[in-house]
């Protein structure tokens, strides 16, 4: 099973991510703790991502699909995962198929939060001033969000035409918004 987890900064992405991995026992990989990792090791991959994120860029698609595709490929690693953080292009959404399809899989269900931009905004101020990110900013967070919308939802619209996109509302307690992501996958859980 293949699933796909997405959400604007500030939507609980990665706290819920974890629930889904625990509930459906799906191998969560997030390419942005793949690339922190990479760079960690040292590897090749990784000196030439530390190289463009240190210059302020974001890694480029050729390099994200080389590092998700090596990974899918790992027998190490579980053939059920949820990807989060990948595709964050419409050229890396088309990347990703053509690599599941060549293993004879596709993308199973997709997860997108639905969370209002002030909502976000203030959850991200309060983070900044709680772990001290003086960077974050509401025009910062703002410009943040501008991108994920402009990026995302060409993804989205790309997936809304063969596979179920999942909009969860991402506003509520933590127990709250998982029980709406367990109701939305019980049915793909169930064809597996």
């Amino acid at each position: 099973m293949i699933g796909l987890i997405f959400g604007p900064p500030g939507s609980g992405k990665g706290t819920q991510a974890a629930h889904v991995e625990r509930e459906f026992k799906l191998s969560h990989l997030s390419t942005g703790d793949i690339l922190r990792a990479e760079v960690a090791r040292g590897s090749d991959i990784g000196k030439e991502a530390e190289r463009i994120m240190r210059a302020g860029d974001l890694v480029p698609d050729d390099l994200i699909i080389r590092i998700v595709q090596s990974i899918l490929r790992d027998p190490n690693v579980s053939s059920d995962v949820l990807l989060d953080g990948f595709p964050r292009t419409l050229e890396q959404a088309k990347a990703l198929d053509e690599m599941l399809a060549q293993e004879g899989h596709k993308v199973d269900f997709v997860i997108a939060f639905k969370v209002p931009e002030d909502v976000l905004i203030e959850r991200l101020l309060h983070r900044a001033e709680v772990e001290g990110r003086p960077d974050d900013t509401r025009e910062a967070i703002r410009e943040r969000m501008h991108e994920y919308r402009n990026l995302t939802e060409m993804v989205l619209d790309h997936y809304r035409k063969g596979v179920k996109v999942h909009e969860i509302d991402g506003v509520g307690e933590i127990e709250e918004i998982f029980e709406r992501i367990r109701k939305a996958l019980l049915p793909a859980e169930r064809g597996r």
